[in-house]
């Protein structure tokens, strides 16, 4: 708003100064008068912007681009065709195997309670969570052993 405000007011002196000068050069003043309204018809007729007003500091965030779904990402974080499970499988469900655990008492990280874990979970499924590559086999076997342990959950109802 302030930039039309500018551009009207440089523009009224402008048009006062040439009306002033044509004047003093033996125009009369409504031969004057009418070329000015010749080019102020003209400007404005082609709307040629002199002011940026779209030009704000700071500019605008751009948006963030949208990311799939948690199950989108899960799945594709499994290679169908070698079987080995991402990080991002591993460690939700290491997260989710901690969880459970911890209602029961247990550390799935503590070495004094590897056995205890072990005896709850079965027989290498910590192991297979804690590999270099993960396989799917291991991902089932600790989601079986996920469903083995009683939760909170079931405890309430």
């Amino acid at each position: 708003m302030t930039g039309r405000i500018v551009l009207l007011t440089i523009g009224g002196l402008v048009a006062a100064a040439l009306l002033v000068i044509m004047v003093s050069l033996g125009f009369p003043i409504l031969f004057a008068l009418s070329w000015m309204l010749i080019a102020a018809a003209v400007v404005l007729a082609s709307r040629q912007p002199f002011v940026d007003e779209g030009a704000a500091w700071p500019p605008m965030k751009p948006a963030q681009e949208a990311r799939g779904s948690e199950v989108s990402r899960l799945a594709w974080a499994i290679n169908p065709r070698t079987g080995v499970a991402g990080h991002v499988v591993v460690r939700r469900v290491q997260s989710v195997l901690r969880r459970r655990l911890a209602h029961q008492g247990l550390d799935l990280d503590d070495p004094a309670q590897h056995e205890g874990v072990d005896a709850l979970l079965g027989e290498g499924v910590r192991e297979g969570l804690h590999r270099r590559e993960v396989h799917t086999a291991d991902i089932e076997r600790a989601l079986d052993a996920l469903d083995r342990i009683p939760s909170e959950l079931k405890e309430n109802r």
